[in-house]
């Protein structure tokens, strides 16, 4: 694998993590997601929400990051972390614990050790804002659990959410400690 850094996201990222999430989104979601949800996310709203995000990197009082795995002088893959975003299905015992909110990498750079490096930046991240667990959410039947699996991750509940008329599983995984 060619040299890869991974650091905070800046807004001039936003672009290219925009289009690394539209690309694998389309590559992994498209047989599961019906076409509107990809109507309603287009390539110009996930620009807009990254470049917020990457924007507020920048504040020390932040209590999330957006990180990019930078290969050749291009994004190659992106991680967002924060605090757990607390869901119904698991709300209790959430308290104080991180969540890895998206991981993905551009298809053709998938499985060449980029996504090792996201999630031990990752983890890493967490650890640095005082978290000692992880937790995500992933789509069930997502090639991604595998990956997840391997990290250490371990499934600890499931929900289903409507997606324009379309029930769509997902699990919660979970990493203690980080």
């Amino acid at each position: 694998m060619p040299d890869v850094t991974v650091r905070s996201a800046t807004v001039h990222d936003a672009p290219a993590v925009a289009q690394v999430h539209w690309d694998s989104w389309v590559a992994t979601y498209r047989t599961v997601f019906p076409q509107q949800s990809f109507d309603d996310y287009p390539l110009a709203k996930r620009e807009r929400l990254w470049a917020h995000e990457a924007g507020l990197n920048a504040d020390p009082a932040r209590r999330s990051q957006l990180l990019v795995a930078v290969q050749g002088g291009a994004v190659a893959g992106f991680a967002h972390v924060g605090p757990y975003r607390v869901q119904a299905a698991d709300a209790p015992d959430a308290a104080g614990e991180g969540e890895l909110r998206a991981l993905y990498l551009a298809p053709a750079l998938q499985r060449h050790g980029i996504g090792r490096l996201l999630w031990a930046a990752s983890a890493a991240q967490l650890r640095s804002m005082g978290f000692t667990a992880l937790r995500l959410w992933c789509i069930a039947g997502n090639s991604a659990e595998s990956f997840y699996l391997a990290m250490g991750a371990q499934p600890i509940a499931s929900a289903t959410f409507d997606a324009h008329g379309v029930q769509l599983h997902e699990n919660c995984y979970r990493v203690q400690p980080l």
